[in-house]
């Protein structure tokens, strides 16, 4: 398991098709996350920093804790396939802040203790996203609407390298 950055230009290919995908910040403050192998698919899924809530919070369908909260979390209703190209390692011991430095291997740490878990997530969450809205629960259907179209990015996202 690795840490990642997006290329801005890919998020900005994204968004052509869909707007729920999240803003990179001009690599002035990318997101960082993990990637993850859902069929011949990777999937990438982004951390949120950690914030006091996040220890009051249940892991949910598109959310789960990293450190019981305590390292923030991922957010996988912001997952999106992700070809390699537009993948940049995230090398922790090159961070300069020695706080979020830690903090990023403190995240490594528990994510690589929790990693089946954060993969069976993942892959319930892209069923559920695939799911015609007639076969979910109103809370389903609740989770769906506040995730990525996945059905469509996986239509495009292999056209980012042509």
């Amino acid at each position: 398991m690795r840490f990642y950055h997006i290329r801005d230009d890919y998020i900005t290919f994204l968004r052509q098709y869909e707007t729920k995908v999240e803003e990179n910040k001009n690599e002035s403050r990318p997101y960082v996350g993990v990637v993850l192998q859902i069929g011949s698919i990777a999937y990438y899924a982004p951390f949120t920093s950690p914030k006091p809530k996040h220890q009051n919070m249940k892991n949910g369908k598109d959310f789960r804790k990293i450190g019981q909260g305590k390292y923030g979390a991922i957010n996988f209703n912001n997952m999106i396939p992700v070809p390699d190209s537009a993948l940049l390692l995230k090398d922790i011991a090159q961070e300069k802040d020695p706080k979020y430095r830690r903090l990023l291997q403190n995240q490594y740490e528990e994510i690589k203790k929790d990693w089946d878990n954060i993969q069976r997530t993942a892959e319930n969450l892209r069923r559920l996203i695939f799911s015609p809205d007639a076969a979910l629960t109103a809370y389903d259907r609740r989770v769906k609407a506040r995730c990525c179209d996945l059905a469509l990015l996986e239509a495009v996202y292999r056209d980012y390298d042509k």
